[in-house]
């Protein structure tokens, strides 16, 4: 008998976001019980109406999206994208956030109801999963393993020389995560920059500009000059979370700084009880195989 894989996707609500929400939302055996929104790409709000908008396009329209922390534990908010792209080329979302709940309560409720049995992906700052580690402790043996797209080990971050957007805008947040004990995957900008979209494979999803990807593909190939790099960091977190054999890893004990270097990844030897897998190398061929079936139903 096959089994499905229980995700709850926690997002800030960036282009990338929605492209791992529809890959996984159509992934064979998987199931997403929960999503939840954050600050980072834009306001929390906005991230949940695209979270919803996301689902919606891949004919999820029963996920609940619940909204999640707004600022930073300890920092100032900055928002990385406040223009909202996504918002603007795909509309108002059918459904609204549920109200009952914030993301870090629908994260510990989620994982009491199933124990061991949910995995959870972040794709954005960690202040959501840093909130419910503070309602629940027990958090890291409740779920069976987390899958983050956060840190930069040994390339330059993409928001200050030496941080990572996701583990800098809540350094505070990411340091209580990485040290609290759970199964931990982190992918990382060593690899997420590699993994970026091919002129093939825009050219394949403009083919179908009925479709929101196929308007962004052909808006892409219509730049003048070189094909702009377009890394798929988030999406390559969700592929793997899928199928964990397209990558490869290392374990170390991970710190983040929280002085002066901000959100500073560093890797050391592993030590028991700080186990975290970092990856080193995945397969981009894999994660666009994996994001044309989600993007192209019917495509193999």
């Amino acid at each position: 008998m096959a089994t499905t894989t229980t995700v709850i996707v926690d997002q800030d609500g960036g282009v990338d976001d929605a492209l791992a929400l529809v890959l996984l939302a159509r992934a064979p055996g998987v199931e997403i019980v929960g999503v939840g929104s954050v600050h980072g790409n834009v306001s929390a709000a906005a991230a949940a109406d695209n979270g919803l908008r996301a689902l919606e396009i891949a004919g999820d329209h029963s996920t609940p999206v619940a909204v999640g922390a707004s600022d930073p534990l300890a920092r100032p908010l900055h928002l990385a994208h406040p223009e909202d792209l996504l918002g603007k080329a795909a509309g108002s979302p059918k459904r609204t956030p549920v109200r009952e709940e914030t993301a870090a309560e629908q994260l510990v409720r989620l994982a009491r109801e199933s124990p061991r049995r949910a995995d959870l992906l972040t794709l954005g700052p960690l202040t959501n999963v840093a909130l419910a580690l503070q309602a629940e402790p027990e958090l890291p043996r409740l779920v069976r393993r987390v899958v983050s797209m956060a840190g930069a080990f040994e390339v330059t971050g993409n928001i200050s020389d030496c941080a990572e957007s996701n583990v800098w805008h809540d350094p505070e947040a990411a340091a209580q995560v990485v040290a609290a004990g759970f199964d931990l995957t982190l992918v990382p900008l060593d690899v997420t920059r590699k993994a970026t979209v091919t002129r093939l494979w825009l050219e394949l999803l403009a083919a179908d500009q009925d479709r929101l990807w196929g308007r962004m593909a052909a808006m892409l190939l219509a730049m003048p000059g070189k094909l702009p790099a377009f890394p798929l960091h988030d999406p390559l977190a969700a592929a793997i979370l899928h199928d964990p054999s397209i990558a490869r890893f290392r374990h170390a004990s991970v710190t983040v700084d929280v002085g002066e270097r901000r959100g500073q990844t560093r890797a050391g030897e592993a030590t028991p009880g700080a186990n975290t897998a970092v990856v080193f190398a995945a397969d981009t061929s894999a994660l666009l195989a994996q994001l044309t079936r989600a993007l192209l139903p019917g495509r193999r």
